[in-house]
C-alpha cells in the first residue's frame, strides 16, 4: 500500500502580503511619475500659450507705438525749423488710451509702450569722412577726432566737476583718436568698393592683417553703426560706454561690485532701450560728468551731413572747431532752450499763470492756441555772423536795452568755420518703439526721411460737392453741423531703414 504524498508547503501568508504591498507601491510610484509628467506637459503648454499671447500683444503694441510716432512726425506744423521744444521731442502721453482692456477676457491693462523719437541731424554723420572734396573730408576727420576725445574726457576745454579727466597713460591699450579715425576711413573706403567681400582690417602696419569675411548687402558704405565693431580699435566700451549695474548703478569695472561685469551684448532689449533713452534724455546733465560718454549717441549714418543747432549736443558743438570754448557753447545752448513766455510770466507771478478773462468770440470747446516758440533758432538767425550773435545775445539783454554785438571768445572766423555745418531744420528722424508684455519685449527701430508733401491740386470749379456719390467732407459737412475730417498732414515720411528685434 503506497504512502500518501504530502502536500508541498506554500509561501507564508505574510510573504504574499509583502509582495502585494511592493506591487502597490510600484504602481503608485508609476502613477505619480505619470501625473508629474502630465502636469509638466500641461504647464509647458500653458507657458508656451502665455508666451505666444504676450508675444502677439507686444508686437501689436510696438507697432501701434510706431504708428503713433509716425503721426507725431507728420503733424509737425513748423516746416522751417525743428527744435527740442516741439511735440516730437517730448515724452509721449497715452492719457485716455484704454488699450482694449474692457473687451479683453481678463480685463487687465497691458503696460504702456514706449516711444523715443530723435532727429539724426543732432549727430555727426560718419559718411562725411569719405564724401565731398579733400578739404571737407579732412575737416570731418578732425571733427570726429575732437568728438572722440571729448567723449573720452581727454579734451582740455571740458568743464568737468572737480576738473577730473581721463588721461591716457603709457602702455594704455586704447587706440588714440587719430588712429581710430584713420582705421574707420580705411574701412569705409573698402566697404564701399565692389570687391569688399573679404576685407583686410589693418590697425597696425607692423602686425598681421585681420581678414574678416563681409558680405556686402547694400550700396551704402555701412548698413548699421554696429559694424564699427569690425574696425580695429572701436570697442564696445567706446561705442556704448561703461555699462552700469541695472539695480545699483555701479560701474562695471568697480572692484567693490558684488556682481560680475556686464557687457552690452548681455543686456536684454528692454535694458538696451532704457539705456539709449537715458543717454539721450540725460545728455545735458552728463556733460559735466567725468565718466566717459558713449559715442554711439553722437554718430549716425542716415543724416544729411548737416548739424541742427537747435537739437545737437554740447559735445558736438564743441567738436565743430578747436577754437570753440565751453562758455560760447553754453551761451548757444542757453539761447535755444529759453523757457517759453508763459513759463517766464508764471515765474514772475510766483509760479502761477495769470488768469485771463474768457473771450466771448472764441469757442470754449476749441483747442487752446499753440504757444509760439521764441527760443529756437530760425533760418534768418544763420544768415550772417551779426545775425547769429544777435540771436544768441538777445535772450540775455535786459528789457529795453540793445543786445550785445559780440560774444566773448567767439569771432567771425570761428563762425565761418562752423557755418557750413549748421542748419535749423532736421530731415531724418529715428523712431524707436518698444513694448514689453510678460517676459517678451518687441522693439522696432525705423529711420524716416521727412519732407513737405505737395498739396493735392483742386480741380477748377470744384465747390466741394461730391461727384461720385461719396460723402463730402468739406463745405456741406460744415454747413450741416457735422465735424469735418482733419486736413491731410503736410509732411511725408520715406522709410530708409527698419529693424525689428524680439527678446525675453
Amino acid at each position: 500500500m503506497a504512502e500518501p504524498t504530502q502536500p508541498k508547503p506554500g509561501r507564508p501568508r505574510r510573504d504574499r502580503r509583502g509582495f502585494a504591498l511592493l506591487i502597490v507601491m510600484i504602481l503608485i510610484i508609476l502613477l505619480a511619475v505619470l501625473v508629474f509628467a502630465f502636469q509638466r506637459d500641461v504647464m509647458r503648454e500653458i507657458s508656451i500659450s502665455a508666451n505666444v499671447r504676450d508675444d502677439l500683444k507686444a508686437a501689436y503694441l510696438a507697432q501701434m507705438a510706431m504708428v503713433r510716432g509716425q503721426v507725431i512726425l507728420r503733424l509737425d506744423d513748423h516746416a522751417d525749423y525743428d527744435s527740442l521744444n516741439e511735440p516730437w521731442a517730448q515724452p509721449v502721453s497715452w492719457e485716455g488710451e484704454t488699450w482694449g482692456a474692457e473687451d479683453s477676457a481678463d480685463g487687465q491693462t497691458p503696460p504702456q509702450p514706449q516711444i523715443l523719437i530723435t532727429d539724426e541731424e543732432r549727430k555727426f554723420n560718419l559718411l562725411s569722412l569719405v564724401r565731398g572734396n579733400e578739404t571737407q573730408q579732412e575737416k570731418a576727420r578732425k571733427t570726429l577726432q575732437r568728438l572722440i576725445a571729448i567723449c573720452r574726457r581727454e579734451d582740455d576745454r571740458l568743464m568737468l566737476e572737480g576738473d577730473a579727466k581721463t588721461v591716457r597713460r603709457a602702455g594704455d591699450d586704447s587706440v588714440n583718436t587719430e588712429t581710430l579715425v584713420r582705421n574707420l576711413v580705411k574701412y569705409l573706403e573698402e566697404r564701399a568698393s565692389e570687391d569688399s567681400d573679404d576685407l583686410e582690417i589693418t590697425a597696425n602696419p607692423n602686425t598681421k592683417p585681420d581678414v574678416r569675411s563681409m558680405k556686402k548687402q547694400t550700396p551704402f558704405e555701412m548698413l548699421t553703426v554696429g559694424e564699427l565693431l569690425q574696425v580695429e580699435g572701436w570697442t564696445e566700451v567706446l561705442l556704448y560706454g561703461p555699462i552700469r549695474k541695472a539695480d545699483t548703478g555701479i560701474e562695471q569695472d568697480d572692484p567693490n561690485a558684488d556682481e560680475g561685469p556686464r557687457d552690452w551684448k548681455d543686456l536684454n532689449d528692454q535694458e538696451k532701450f532704457e539705456k539709449r533713452r537715458e543717454s539721450i534724455e540725460s545728455i545735458d546733465e552728463r556733460s559735466t560728468d567725468p565718466t566717459p560718454l558713449p559715442i554711439l549717441g553722437f554718430i549716425t549714418l542716415y543724416s544729411t551731413g548737416f548739424i541742427n543747432v537747435n537739437t545737437c549736443s554740447r559735445e558736438l558743438l564743441l567738436a565743430l572747431d578747436e577754437k570753440m570754448t565751453w562758455d560760447v557753447v553754453d551761451q548757444i545752448i542757453t539761447a535755444r532752450e529759453q523757457d517759453r513766455q508763459d513759463i517766464v510770466t508764471a515765474d514772475e507771478n510766483g509760479g502761477e499763470l495769470p488768469e485771463e478773462e474768457p473771450d466771448p468770440n472764441i469757442d470754449p470747446n476749441a483747442p487752446p492756441p499753440e504757444e509760439e516758440d521764441n527760443a529756437s533758432f530760425r533760418p534768418q538767425d544763420l544768415a550772417s555772423y551779426q545775425a547769429f550773435v544777435q540771436r544768441v545775445n538777445n535772450q540775455a539783454a535786459a528789457e529795453g536795452e540793445e543786445p550785445p554785438t559780440e560774444i566773448e571768445g567767439f569771432t567771425e572766423e570761428i563762425y565761418n568755420a562752423i557755418r557750413p555745418w549748421l542748419v535749423v531744420r532736421s530731415t531724418v528722424f529715428e523712431v524707436e518703439a518698444s513694448a514689453t508684455v510678460g517676459k517678451v519685449t518687441h522693439t522696432i527701430r525705423a529711420v524716416y526721411r521727412r519732407t513737405a508733401a505737395a498739396a493735392p491740386a483742386q480741380p477748377a470749379g470744384d465747390t466741394g460737392q461730391p461727384t461720385d456719390g461719396g460723402t463730402d467732407t468739406g463745405t456741406d459737412a460744415a454747413t450741416s453741423g457735422e465735424e469735418p475730417l482733419p486736413a491731410e498732414p503736410t509732411m511725408k515720411l520715406t522709410l530708409l531703414f527698419r529693424d525689428i528685434s524680439k527678446g525675453g
